[in-house]
């Protein structure tokens, strides 16, 4: 076995010291554990499995109560959590991860190598969506109590980036036993447990006491609460009735920027907003097609209006994702609005006059409702008359695991390693392929960035995939909105998270006069 260096780490898992400059509150005051920590956010979570559901309303909450082996800090930096260390073999096959000892599930339960590995198979086994994420994995093997194997069919660069993302969170084999699954209840060894839920008003956790990390969580209590309109949620902050916010609908930084009672956190989002196309529905079929919807949408348009200039253009590597960005000037060119030969490339494809398309929109998603009138009416100058088509959550999440749309608007948290930002998203057989095409060129790229262990060698993969999803158009990258938070002032010791996920209740306190 190879111990890996940190710096080693970093690399292999494609990140770089100090990738993303996050700018951090001032330095919090001794925390005073105690008291009640109300949250609110606009979307209720469609289901509370951390393995089953594929919502983001769901992975924000999953850190409440779960951990991973691999966690994430917010400037994109792998640390362990439920693995102390780890080792991989000189083939690249084998991961051995030592894990850490005297944990305990939240019904008392000691958590252990056989829990990784239920975790791992039922994942493979039953998650359409998180499985694909793994899908290098051989077999998960316990060695003794405190250790597990990872065995690869393939040298799998990002396993750790796998583990510390939205599907690497540690399930209870006695938690799926007795709910059948994990929807409505949640068994982990996290930081809280879950004592309520009253759907479309709130969840209550309580303070897990026998939680890992010696003096965590802070506070007693958090009350998550769903306030669909996010007015009432800049209103309930203005006067002190909630603690913290994620601030859905980036206009309101303007509202709330200036609030001497409130605390303001802004920083880059890993996830982007972007235009799904289905590339098996009618005319969205033709390459050409899909290329004049792309040089007909003015997507700095979009993001002003949608983000109230609150964030930035982004390559499909988003800016955490700093060394396998490419150079601006690469990407940007396919960025600059041309009608002139999006009309060419529509007459090209015999579809000059035009035609129709619906797409769908959520209507609890502010950057989607907001933005997507706009795209309908910059493509309209082709000829292409865009019908928007208002979603529900959860009916939504079902038609587009379905694939059942021309386009959706979407958002996603984003992904630490390229991997798992674009093999699950787009490889057409092995993964979700979201957009319905074939590109057996990029399947190949994607496949051997895979199993390409050597970080250069795999940043000059990961270029050539970026220019050929650029080219090909499976979707649109539209923009990264910034990441907004605000916090009452008696808050100490928030953290944002660039994936969005709520990492940062874990450590916040209310200070106490």
């Amino acid at each position: 076995m190879t111990q890996l260096t940190r710096r080693q780490l970093l690399e292999t898992a494609g990140l770089t010291l100090g990738a993303l400059s996050l700018p951090r509150p001032a330095r919090a005051q001794p925390a005073r554990p105690g008291g009640t920590l109300i949250s609110a956010q606009t979307t209720e979570a469609t289901g509370l499995d951390p393995q089953l559901v594929p919502a983001l309303s769901r992975s924000r909450r999953s850190p409440l109560t779960y951990n991973q082996l691999v966690r994430f800090e917010p400037d994109m930096t792998p640390v362990p959590e439920l693995a102390e260390s780890w080792q991989v073999s000189p083939d690249g096959l084998t991961w051995t991860f030592k894990l850490r000892q005297g944990v305990k599930f939240h019904d008392g339960q000691e958590f252990t190598s056989a829990d990784v590995k239920f975790t791992f198979d039922r994942l493979l086994e039953k998650s359409a969506s998180g499985k694909s994420d793994f899908g290098a994995v051989d077999k998960i093997e316990p060695v003794g109590k405190y250790a597990v194997k990872f065995v690869t069919k393939e040298p799998f660069a990002a396993l750790v980036a796998a583990l510390g993302g939205f599907w690497g969170f540690i399930v209870s084999e006695a938690g799926v036993k007795k709910y059948g699954d994990l929807n409505k209840a949640a068994l982990g060894t996290g930081p809280f447990i879950l004592d309520d839920w009253k759907v479309e008003q709130q969840m209550v956790f309580k303070r897990n006491p026998s939680y890992w990390k010696k003096g965590l969580p802070h506070a007693d209590e958090l009350i998550v609460r769903v306030i669909p309109d996010e007015a009432n949620i800049v209103a309930a902050l203005r006067t002190g009735q909630i603690h913290h916010a994620f601030i859905e609908d980036n206009k309101n930084f303007n509202l709330l920027k200036d609030e001497k009672s409130l605390t303001g956190y802004r920083s880059s989002r890993l996830g982007y907003d972007y235009l799904n196309m289905s590339a098996n529905r009618g005319h969205l079929k033709d390459v050409r097609v899909r290329q004049a919807i792309s040089w007909a949408v003015d997507r700095s348009q979009v993001m002003r209006v949608a983000t109230a200039g609150f964030g930035r253009l982004t390559a499909p590597a988003t800016a955490p994702m700093k060394q396998w960005q490419l150079p601006e000037e690469v990407w940007m060119k396919y960025y600059k609005p041309d009608v002139e030969k999006a009309k060419r490339l529509m007459a090209e494809a015999g579809v000059a006059s035009g035609f129709t398309v619906k797409c769908m929109v959520i209507p609890t998603f502010p950057t989607m409702v907001s933005g997507a009138p706009v795209i309908a009416a910059q493509l309209k100058r082709i000829g292409i008359t865009m019908e928007i088509e208002n979603v529900e959550y959860a009916i939504w999440i079902k038609r587009w695991q379905a694939h059942d749309f021309d386009m959706t608007m979407n958002s996603t948290p984003g992904y630490a390693d390229p991997d798992v930002a674009f093999f699950r998203a787009l490889h057409s057989t092995k993964g979700q392929n979201w957009n319905s095409w074939s590109v057996p060129e990029l399947d190949a790229l994607l496949e051997e960035g895979r199993r390409t262990m050597d970080p250069k060698k795999r940043k000059e993969i990961y270029d050539r995939v970026q220019v050929m999803i650029l080219e090909n158009v499976p979707h649109l990258w539209l923009y990264s909105a910034d990441l907004i938070d605000f916090t009452q002032a008696t808050v100490k010791g928030f953290r944002q998270h660039p994936t969005a996920l709520l990492y940062g209740l874990e450590t916040a306190s209310i200070e106490k006069a």
